[in-house]
């Protein structure tokens, strides 16, 4: 639990929401993410796909690499390549200091890697009827790694999925 201790945390959050306002989980609300905030957009990932959120911890850089890998940090042993999310899609900065932004972990299979964003925001639950296979505008920076959307309370909740992005050959190698 303690390597996933902030997504328990918002878990713990969202069932103590749903008791209060007699939600029921089960098969209506059946698909679960992170909401997350960068650069004033607000996306969605997949809690299956997010092992854990930390503040941003402190890390080396790394010599000859892109410019969005800001280097490496050691969380319990681990070495976590930090990506600032922002830079790799190109958006433009937000001046806002990095210990003030929030870290999302993937650790699928051979990727284990961060995703600097600006906040975390909680975990929002869905049912399947309110998912929408609609994808997000094509000149988003966001499209090649959205999956579709949902609806809820006439909110548009696109889905970011962080395993889109590690499967980017542009994600993966980060050398100059």
């Amino acid at each position: 639990m303690a390597s996933r201790g902030f997504i328990e945390l918002l878990r713990l959050a969202d069932l103590a929401k749903a008791r209060k306002s007699g939600r029921q989980g089960g098969q209506d609300t059946d698909w679960r993410g992170v909401v997350f905030e960068i650069n004033g957009q607000q996306l969605i990932a997949p809690m299956g796909e997010i092992s854990e959120v930390l503040n941003m911890p402190e890390f080396t850089s790394v010599p000859m690499v892109q410019p969005w890998l800001l280097g490496i940090a050691n969380v319990r042993g681990r070495l976590l390549p930090l990506t600032d999310l922002a830079k790799f899609l190109q958006l433009p900065g937000r001046a806002k200091p990095l210990s003030q932004k929030k870290v999302m972990v993937i650790d699928q299979g051979a990727i284990f890697s961060g995703l600097l964003v600006d906040k975390v925001l909680g975990i929002e639950q869905f049912s399947k009827n309110q998912y929408r296979a609609e994808a997000i505008d094509i000149d988003s920076p966001f499209a090649p790694y959205n999956h579709g959307k949902f609806l809820k309370n006439r909110q548009d909740w696109f889905i970011f999925m962080p395993s889109l992005l590690a499967q980017d050959p542009r994600y993966i190698d980060a050398s100059i």
